[in-house]
């Protein structure tokens, strides 16, 4: 009875223990939990449970935070089979760096989990995930349908798989599930199915892609597409990932349309011919991350028409500093209808750049205003090496190039057999420095047309003050430069220019040896320049002179000169200097003129003041000499004025002569002309005239020549003729018995006044009709007689010349000296 009532009290003594036990359950619970799941880095905030009437364990709520990761239990029915959640919250925190766990330091080991043979299956009808990566919660429902085999579906549908030494999970993923992480273009669609294997240490995944992208400008689609196959593996410890791509199908395209954003419809069809509009992108070699470093060996991209190729190889950075450490190798070959081939090889290393290129074309495009002639050339080349270094920071630059052209058209010249090598150097102060040498066999321009020209060329140029100077120095030199009408021979030209807002230029130019020095300063408004002639000798014009008239030569004089204008305007003045000037023209000697000319020029007229100029001697069969005059140009018209001179030992004055105008009439007026000289004739022959005349010739000067109308010429003072001894005189009196007294009154006649009329025909033949009246002594005669007289003028003044002893030598000493000179 003792031990009945004994056992009685000690069941009701463990049965009120286990009441208390669970009356005080839940801070018995977390008394009892806390410290365990504080080992594990798990804090319990809260626990509300409760047994079933069948002795099922209900867990009304439970609350734990791990690793700053929140997550909410709630309705937990727990039994032998199976543990069922209604709900549940996984918050995710977005901790800083400093909060995480350092991975570097975390030794990562195999998978060894002990997982029970037996227990209850889990199902969690939902769960709501919150994190910084998405805007709205992901809800998912994870279902245990077989031990340790885990269904997940509702925004995420996966299958996960957990072994002893193994997770595997297959995730289907597409772009409704990736916009609640991330936001994603418009018109852009994807799905992958991925099977993910984790083994504790290396996480692989292995996934088949289909995706595209498309993004519109305007009326130009750009589009992306990939499909197929890949992997990758990341390894924790070593932080190493691992991703083959290769069996990926990558197409990038744009349609036709993309063509019509370019304005300019031959830029459009150019680009057209020469563009494919859709290329494939292979990554052929798996592409590695190892710490902080990528690596990609090959990419290559490949046009889908023709045999253009890019290829970028030995590609590696520091995903840190990616622009600083980048280090690459790209190789572009491409050839299309107009570009027979364009090779470039660049290697970048960190900030450095250099690169080799070469480039063929039969023809540039039209709009360029540079063009090749298919029909007679074998195209244009270049090739070079470009050097860059500190490339993001302060770039240095250096460019090595050889430009040529068999045959080639520039704004309308036509060139043959050009080359060009060309250096340029740009450094970290922003200075450009260019330096180009070329050449061109041949060049043809409208009628003008130079051989074996060659050109240096000096360009400096600071960038960095925002706008462009730049220091130009030049020397181009040409074999010969010919036209229709002139040509120059030994041309040089050394210029130098500084380009600002405006360009200003110096020239010092030489042809065949003659110098000038041209300035000009070029802007939109106005283009002023100046002409500077030095003094030098005129003899150095000789080559340009013998190509208008081949009979003159200069053989002596300096010439100077300024001239000031504007080209724009059309406008200029200045003056030109010419002293002791002597010149040969066939057989006509000037000797010592000297002119100042002060001028004018503008709206295509040239006007020059009315200037004194000096002759010293003219020799023309008669020799002229002192002459001086007035020189005028008005509106391109030149004419001289009040001509003065001495010849035949008198004086004689032209009122006016204009060389320009096709019909005038220059009135010549003679005085004290000595007739013995007027009358040239042989020493030997019997006649003399002695004596002195006056006289005005209106010389009208036409289309059909020179003629002399209604000229005069009178006797100042007693002259004298005495013919004796003449054969031929004496054989008219002879003849003419009837007039044999009257023409002896001529052999020694005192001549009181002489008349006689001169007209000069454009043909050079000369008609005088003569009236002497005189008296002669011997015969105590009176004596009036009429003469007509006709002579080809020109025959005779050549005669003349010729005759002249003086003048032959003087001709061959000047012609001499004036080949020399020129």
């Amino acid at each position: 009875m003792s031990f009945k009532r004994a056992c009685v009290g000690l069941l009701g003594i463990v049965l009120s223990m286990v009441l208390l036990a669970y009356l005080f359950r839940l801070p018995l619970t977390s008394w009892y939990l806390t410290p365990m799941l504080s080992k594990n880095g798990a804090e319990l905030h809260c626990i509300d449970w409760s047994l079933t009437r069948q002795l099922d364990l209900n867990i009304e709520k439970l609350c734990l935070t791990y690793q700053g990761q929140q997550i909410e239990l709630a309705d937990i029915l727990a039994n032998k089979q199976q543990v069922s959640v209604s709900r549940a919250n996984l918050i995710i925190s977005n901790q800083t760096n400093n909060q995480q766990p350092d991975a570097s330091k975390t030794e990562f080991k195999k998978l060894a989990l002990v997982l029970p043979e037996q227990r209850p299956l889990i199902r969690i009808e939902q769960l709501d995930v919150v994190s910084p990566f998405t805007d709205t919660p992901v809800r998912l429902e994870i279902q245990e349908k077989r031990l340790n085999h885990f269904t997940i579906s509702r925004d995420l549908n996966a299958d996960v798989v957990i072994s002893n030494y193994e997770v595997k999970a297959n995730i289907t993923f597409d772009e409704q599930v990736a916009e609640r992480f991330v936001t994603l273009p418009t018109s852009s669609h994807f799905t992958t199915q991925s099977q993910i294997k984790f083994d504790g240490i290396t996480v692989a995944i292995e996934s088949s892609i289909n995706a595209s992208y498309q993004h519109a400008i305007k009326e130009c689609e750009l589009g992306f597409a990939s499909e197929g196959q890949m992997s990758a593996k990341y390894q924790l410890n070593q932080q190493h990932l691992y991703a083959d791509l290769s069996a990926l199908q990558n197409q990038l395209s744009a349609n036709r349309d993309c063509l019509n954003t370019i304005a300019d419809q031959q830029h459009q069809s150019f680009i057209e011919a020469q563009l494919p509009l859709t290329w494939q992108l292979h990554i052929e070699k798996p592409v590695s991350v190892e710490g902080e470093l990528l690596s990609i060996p090959t990419v290559k991209l490949q046009a889908t028409e023709g045999q253009s190729e890019v290829t970028v190889s030995n590609t590696s950075l520091s995903l840190l500093e990616p622009l600083a450490s980048l280090n690459s190798q790209v190789s572009i070959d491409f050839n299309s209808k107009d570009i027979d081939e364009l090779k470039l090889n660049a290697h970048l290393h960190e900030s450095s750049v250099s690169a080799d290129f070469q480039l063929s074309v039969e023809s540039l495009p039209a709009f360029l205003d540079f063009q090749a002639d298919g029909a007679l050339v074998e195209g244009i080349g270049a090739k070079g090496k470009l050097d860059i270094d500190e490339l993001f920071t302060s770039p240095t630059a250096k460019l090595n190039t050889n430009i040529s052209a068999k045959n080639a058209l520039i704004s309308g010249a036509q060139l043959a057999d050009f080359s060009s090598a060309i250096d340029a150097e740009y450094n970290a102060q922003q200075h450009l420095v260019v330096k180009a040498n070329s050449k061109v066999k041949s060049l043809n321009y409208d009628d003008m047309n130079a051989v074996k020209i060659s050109n240096e060329l000096t360009l400096s140029t600071d960038l960095s003050v925002g706008e462009l100077f730049a220091d130009i120095d030049a020397k181009t030199t040409a074999a010969k430069l010919s036209t229709a009408e002139l040509s120059l021979n030994k041309l040089s030209v050394v210029s130098k220019a500084l380009q600002s807002r405006a360009l200003q230029a110096t020239h010092h130019v030489f042809a065949d040896g003659f110098e000038a020095l041209v300035s000009h300063h070029m802007s939109e408004v106005a283009h002023p320049f100046e002409l500077v002639i030095p003094e030098q000798a005129v003899s150095k014009l000789n080559p340009i002179i013998a190509q208008f008239e081949p009979l003159a030569t200069v053989t002596d004089g300096v010439v100077s000169g300024n001239i000031k204008g504007d080209v724009n305007l059309q406008q200029a003045q200045g003056n030109l200097q010419i002293d002791k000037l002597s010149a040969l023209y066939n057989d006509y000697l000037a000797n010592d003129f000297a002119v100042n000319l002060n001028g004018t020029f503008n709206s295509g007229q040239l006007n020059i003041a009315a200037t004194k100029f000096t002759l010293n001697e003219l020799r023309a069969g008669a020799v002229v000499k002192n002459i001086q005059g007035q020189l005028q140009v008005t509106a391109n018209q030149p004419c001289a004025a009040n001509l003065t001179g001495q010849v035949m030992g008198g004086a004689f004055v032209v009122n006016k002569y204009c060389p320009l105008s096709d019909n005038q009439t220059a009135t010549v007026k003679f005085e004290n002309i000595d007739a013995s000289k007027l009358v040239t004739l042989d020493a030997e022959s019997g006649i003399s005239l002695s004596g002195r005349l006056a006289g005005t010739l209106p010389v009208v000067i036409s289309k059909q020549g020179i003629e002399v109308k209604q000229g005069q010429l009178v006797n100042q003072g007693d002259g004298k003729l005495l013919i004796t001894n003449n054969a031929g005189f004496e054989a008219v009196k002879a003849q003419q018995q009837e007039l044999s007294t009257t023409l002896s009154l001529l052999e020694n006649l005192d001549i009181k006044k002489l008349r006689s009329s001169v007209n000069l025909k454009p043909d050079g033949w000369l008609h005088l009709g003569v009236n002497l009246e005189g008296y002669n002594e011997a015969q105590q005669q009176a004596v009036n007689f009429n003469y007509n007289h006709e002579e080809n003028v020109f025959t005779l003044l050549r005669a003349l010349r010729l005759s002249d002893e003086i003048t032959q030598k003087v001709e061959k000493e000047y012609a001499k000296k004036g080949s020399n000179d020129g």
